[in-house]
This record gives C-alpha cells, sequence and structure tokens, in this order.
C-alpha cells in the first residue's frame, strides 16, 4: 500500500491503514521500522515543532469578488493547514466552507486565531455593488 509514494503523497490514513493490518512481533520488526521512520519523517516534513507556524511561510493571500459573487481562500493539497492571523473583509461576508455548507464567521474582525484545509476553508460573500478583495494573513502550520 505504501509502496511507491513519495512523501508528498503519504497520508496520516495511508499509515494508519498499513498500521491497522498488522501486530508488532519478532518476524515484522522490518516492517514496523519503516512504518515508524515513515511517520517521524513525514511529521518532521510537514511540521515545524511542537506545532508552531513555519516561519517562512508566513503570507497574504488575497481574492478578487465581483459583485454579487463568492470567492475563496483555501490551502492546497489534502495536508496542508493554515493558521488564519488576520482578515480584511473588504465589505465581504465571510463564512466557513466545506464545498457545500457554510458557517458564517460573526462579527467584521477576526477575534482568535483559527485553522483552514482544503476541506474547511473560507468562502467571501460580496454584495456591495462592486469589486472587492478580501484578503487574509497565514502561516502554514503543515505542508
Amino acid at each position: 500500500m505504501l509502496q511507491g509514494q513519495t512523501l508528498d503523497e503519504l497520508t496520516v490514513t495511508n499509515l494508519d491503514t498499513a498500521t491497522g493490518r498488522t501486530f508488532i512481533n519478532h518476524d515484522n520488526l522490518e516492517f514496523w521500522k519503516g512504518i515508524l521512520t515513515l511517520s517521524h519523517i513525514t511529521k518532521a516534513y510537514r511540521t515545524y515543532a511542537h506545532g508552531l507556524p513555519l516561519p517562512e511561510t508566513a503570507a497574504i493571500e488575497v481574492v478578487t469578488i465581483a459583485d454579487g459573487a463568492t470567492g475563496t481562500i483555501k490551502p492546497q493539497g489534502d495536508t496542508e493547514i493554515w493558521r488564519v492571523e488576520s482578515i480584511d473583509l473588504d465589505n465581504c461576508v465571510v463564512a466557513m466552507f466545506d464545498g457545500a455548507t457554510a458557517s458564517p464567521i460573526t462579527s467584521g474582525r477576526l477575534n482568535s486565531i483559527f485553522l483552514i484545509t482544503s476541506k474547511v476553508y473560507l468562502a467571501f460573500s460580496n454584495a456591495s455593488g462592486g469589486e472587492q478583495t478580501p484578503s487574509i494573513a497565514y502561516s502554514k502550520v503543515s505542508l
């Protein structure tokens, strides 16, 4: 199952599936060494120590939205996690969105830092009468 996958393709689900199909004994110790090594490599490759944001990945993301339209900001790939540190609504309404259901973020200000993924991300709706460019400042906490 794991053979031939690159680190970018490797997911926690794949590791969990592989480890869930076996038990530890003297005969499969080499297999377990490989799984543990992959787990540690993946953790070191995708995250910063103690869950801190990756400082070299801080950025600002801007989306341009026409009047009456909706635009999204979301991380790429299945394993990226962004820590949203600031939002500029630019006369838009923002909600957490999973592609089907929206959960509005109340108030016009960010009251706490939160995380977004490619599965639950930000959707901005513009009904201001003109084009708007909402933005976020973020740092990645997982690649």
